[in-house]
């Protein structure tokens, strides 16, 4: 595999061909600022980009040159450039100028909710607003739920807590941050993602396979970026109310302030509350747990010539009740409560002279408290965490060179419990890291090495952890992309909070180790073509992924009836995904989309390699979003089969023992209807429209003090249809005009 990644750079640099990048600045008060979604148009050739965040753009230059390339961006002076054969090894950089013009020209193009970014090496799927706005309600677990790479499940069937797989890997083995900052680690990853409503989500950035070194060493199956939205162009105010048919409400408000040129603030602030009780398929347990939940975020921003700093704090607290309604003398409770209280800032110095060069450093303190209950089983955690890192950015030569280097310190106090088992830790993690990026004419090259120190080992060779990580980007013409990845990634698992769902049920954990680090090795290669029938935008997608663990962290409850064992296997568990999607605009006003996914995940459990329970190997996702041409409708529906799965062993009342158990096949319907105003929107939707339910997700269910009893069965909604109904309302920002 490694010889075949290493051959495969060969071949495409030996066929390089012309690709421009460059970064487009506005002059705006003496100070350059990277012009967003500027126009770059190559006038002979009728090519055109737009660019990204940061001002960057990359376009293919034609054979026919000399050519002109033309800039627009809304308030500035276009440009137009010459370029020739010799700006094919070059990157470019083009300042506009604001305009003296007082008549304003706004320039629309139609763009898919979801995108895959042409500029960056690595396979980002990027989520924006209109994504987010189709999901359901409005937090981070139900934001993937129209998303065929991200799978959302419960995990059991009394807590209410969600999780979500990448390539076919639990949560746990995904890197979440918040603007590159971590985000939702440690304690937080069981009900976290329930802390953050979709409403503070300015877009979601999804990096397949081990990523950049920059980032850290834990992203092993990939990387979920959140952006938030920004205080400058955020609305001043916006409301989001929602409520459903079992009664459950939420209220989501958020607004930015501008206080001068330099500095602007936002704030941001949700409740919740589900106070229904429900069983519908009259098990005597509830069906969605009661629950009561608020978050608050309040960010700032200083932009100067030479500094720019962000930083804020971000709080919540969150407290479910599940368990029994009725039934024997002691209900059954399943009872959690989280609290959280965090401080993130990220700091640039920057060069005038040198914009290619830059200096940041990123922050984060936080407190995690954690606190719960299965039946007689008590548990919980408290959790200390301090990151540092220290990133300078620079260039070798010229721009077609870039390397950043940076150091970067964790620090860990970690306290778990589970009755009368401790599992805690105290550990500082050191490290230091290089990448290298070189982009050619059509090749992008990224090489990087991270080595990080482990002070919570004694073993020398578990104290060093080295992580490689290589990725290409070939452009095969203007619009086709190649890419390839691998590189090696490791995490310290949370034993208790990671695996907290296992607790409903009565069988005895048996943990041999809880202080090892799991490794894994990740491989991939992509391949996105953007192409035109009928005349009409298309895209598509194909990529394959391939997870070897060196170690991993193995849940064996196939060994025996009455326990689940906790073990590190070494070279056995792998796992290899597949999916292709199709995005399709038949019409201006609607877009298909039709995705399809192989999943592939397998261990060790008792004794035999054996498919991952609770991992669907077939999923199929068919999407269709209708917009209106005068903007006031929008409609969307989305479709996804999943095929059987198969089921973890358990032991029925009656002493029978099933083994080797599929599910049922899972077909899951969702719909949203809005209607869009001057300043509001009001939307209506159903889930699960095909009101399929599973019966009967608890085993022994009468008896839950029985050594039978098991509530992680779970494969399928416990609910049936359920219809809901939202609000929106928000002031924006005015345009300035000169």
């Amino acid at each position: 595999m490694k010889y075949f990644f290493f051959g495969f750079f060969l071949f495409v640099i030996s066929f390089s061909h012309a690709q421009l990048q460059g970064i487009v600045f506005g002059i705006k008060n003496e100070r350059k600022i990277p012009l967003k979604q500027a126009k770059v148009i190559l006038r002979k050739a009728q090519t055109q980009v737009y660019t990204d965040e940061k001002g960057r753009f990359e376009i293919i230059l034609s054979k026919e040159l000399p050519d002109v390339l033309v800039v627009f961006a809304q308030g500035y002076e276009s440009d137009s450039v010459m370029v020739t054969k010799s700006d094919r090894y070059t990157g470019m950089e083009i300042d506009l100028f604001e305009s003296d013009e007082l008549d304003e020209v706004v320039v629309e193009f139609k763009q898919d909710s979801k995108t895959f970014s042409r500029l960056k090496p690595l396979q980002v799927e990027n989520l924006g607003e209109g994504e987010l706005k189709k999901a359901a309600c409005c937090n981070l677990s139900e934001s993937f739920e129209t998303n065929a790479t991200v799978d959302v499940s419960f995990t059991d069937a009394v807590s209410g807590a969600k999780k979500i797989q990448l390539l076919g890997l639990d949560g746990v083995y995904t890197q979440l941050q918040m603007e590159n900052i971590p985000f939702l680690t440690g304690l937080e990853s069981s009900f976290g993602l329930n802390s953050v409503p979709g409403t503070w989500v300015e877009s979601i950035q999804i990096t397949k396979g081990t990523g950049s070194v920059v980032n850290g060493y834990e992203s092993m199956a990939g990387l979920i970026n959140v952006e938030f939205r920004k205080p400058k162009t955020m609305q001043r105010l916006f409301v989001n109310g929602y409520g459903n048919m079992l009664g459950r409400a939420e209220l989501n408000v958020h607004g930015g302030q501008i206080i001068n040129d330099k500095w602007s603030t936002g704030t941001f602030a949700h409740v919740s509350a589900l106070q229904s009780e429900w069983d519908i398929n009259r098990d005597g347990f509830r069906d969605a747990p009661l629950s009561k939940s608020g978050s608050f975020m309040n960010r700032w921003e200083y932009n100067g010539k030479k500094f720019e700093t962000r930083f804020g704090i971000n709080a919540y607290y969150d407290q479910r009740q599940g368990g029994q309604l009725y039934g024997t003398t002691i209900r059954y409770k399943a009872e959690t409560t989280n609290q959280h209280a965090e401080f993130f800032a990220k700091t640039g110095f920057l060069f005038p002279n040198k914009p290619y060069q830059s200096f940041g450093v990123v922050y984060q303190f936080k407190y995690h408290e954690s606190d719960g209950l299965y039946g007689l089983r008590n548990f919980g955690g408290r959790e200390l965490r301090g990151y540092i890192n220290a990133i300078f950015d620079g260039i070798i030569g010229t721009t077609a060179h870039k390397y950043k280097m940076g150091l970067s310190v964790v620090g860990q106090d970690l306290q778990q419990q589970l009755d009368s088992a401790n599992f805690n830790r105290n550990v500082i993690t050191p490290g230091a890291f290089f990448e290298y990026t070189y982009t050619g004419t059509r090749l992008t090259l990224v090489a990087g090495m991270r080595a990080d120190y482990q002070t919570a080992f004694s073993d020398q060779k578990e104290k060093f952890q080295f992580s490689p990580r290589v990725h290409a980007k070939y452009a095969l013409d203007e619009y086709t992309d190649i890419r390839i990845t691998t590189g090696k990634a490791w995490r310290l698992p949370t034993v208790v909070m990671d695996n907290s769902s296992l607790l409903a049920t009565s069988r005895t954990w048996v943990v041999s180790s809880s202080n090892e680090q799991e490794e894994v090795w990740n491989s991939g290669i992509s391949v996105i073509r953007s192409m035109r029938w009928w005349n009409r935008a298309t895209s598509i997608s194909v990529d394959f992924y391939y997870a070897r663990f060196n170690k991993q962290l193995i849940i064996d409850r196939e060994r025996s009836t009455d326990s689940i064992f906790f073990g590190f296997q070494s070279n056995v568990s792998r796992s290899s995904t597949f999916q292709s999607e199709l995005s399709f605009m038949p019409w201006r006003t609607i877009t298909f989309r039709l995705a399809y996914k192989y999943l592939e995940v397998k261990a060790s459990y008792a004794g035999s390699l054996r498919q991952q329970v609770m991992i669907p190997p077939h999923r199929v996702l068919f999407n269709v979003a209708f917009a209106s041409r005068n903007k006031k409708w929008e409609i969307d529906g989305t479709v996804s089969v999943y095929s059987p799965m198969r089921l973890p062993d358990v032991t029925m009342p009656d002493g029978t023992h099933l083994t080797n158990e599929k599910s049922q096949v899972v077909p899951v319907g969702l719909a949203q209807v809005t209607r869009h105003f001057k300043h509001w929107d009001l939307y209506v939707g159903g889930e699960n429209l095909f009101n399929f339910r599973q019966k009967n997700p608890i085993v022994s269910a009468n008896n839950p003090y029985d050594p039978t009893f098991d509530a992680t069965r779970v494969w399928a909604s416990v609910m049936g249809t359920v219809v809901y109904a939202g609000f929106r309302y928000e002031i924006k920002r005015k345009t300035e005009k000169k």
